[in-house]
């Protein structure tokens, strides 16, 4: 497919983070970074005609596979915010964007990468044909930080808690949307645990199996130097649906 000439990291979109974004502590909490790259890359890829409306027009869907995010400089307080995005490039079925959010002084406030692939809805399998039916823009390889879609992770887990899949928690394709794993990884922070985002460095999201409605997913805790570690098991299909990495 021909792709569009414009550099796309050229576009600056104006995001609010809101009220509901921070928590007691004046700490963001991790479903919102994700709330806020979720509505960069669809209001971008919207305009280069190659978001969810446009794909699923053939049958396709985009699926993040992970969402690796580097905080630069800590937020305390609503603001808006000045947010950049580029393709990056494709490597087998995964397609990497850059995204970028800075304040109104052009300072970088946090940053990241995103590994996505396409899915086609119905089969509920993943698109591997190398020419698309939409067009692209042309990458730019110009990676914000050091991003793999792959989990290589070990530790000692405990479990925290066993929760139920609710009506909620689901999205347009039926499964749990990928923000709601955020929420379940804050979920098992502690009382002492919770003041630590205001120091965080980097989070690591992956997404590795669909939950459903129905489904019970237990989630499992593991502390090491500088790290916590929250990952989700589904008690349905006894597998891992996906790990969340806070890096203090």
């Amino acid at each position: 497919m021909t792709t569009l000439a414009k550099e796309e990291y050229t576009f600056v979109h104006e995001l609010d983070l809101e009220f509901a974004f921070l928590n007691e502590f004046d700490a963001v909490k991790p479903s919102a970074y994700q709330a806020l790259f979720a509505q960069l890359a669809e209001r971008h890829l919207a305009f280069f005609h190659a978001d969810t409306n446009e794909t699923m027009k053939y049958g396709l869907s985009w699926a993040l596979i992970s969402i690796s995010i580097e905080i630069l400089r800590p937020i305390d307080h609503c603001m808006r915010l000045y947010a950049t995005t580029w393709y990056s490039g494709r490597k087998g079925p995964y397609y990497r964007r850059e995204l970028v959010f800075r304040n109104e002084n052009g300072d970088i406030m946090f940053q990241g990468s995103t590994f996505s692939i396409l899915m086609d809805v119905e089969a509920r399998t993943v698109f591997r044909k190398k020419d698309l039916p939409f067009a692209l823009t042309v990458p730019r390889e110009v990676f914000c930080i050091d991003a793999n879609p792959r989990l290589h992770t070990a530790g000692n887990y405990e479990s925290v808690e066993t929760r139920p899949i609710k009506n909620s928690d689901i999205d347009n394709l039926g499964h749990v949307n990928n923000r709601r794993y955020g929420d379940f990884a804050y979920d098992a922070f502690d009382t002492a645990e919770i003041p630590l985002l205001k120091q965080l460095n980097r989070i690591d999201y992956y997404f590795i199996s669909e939950l459903r409605k129905g489904d019970r997913v237990t989630t499992e805790k593991a502390v090491d130097s500088g790290e916590i570690r929250i990952r989700g098991r589904s008690e349905t299909k006894q597998e891992i649906a996906f790990e969340v990495v806070f890096s203090f």
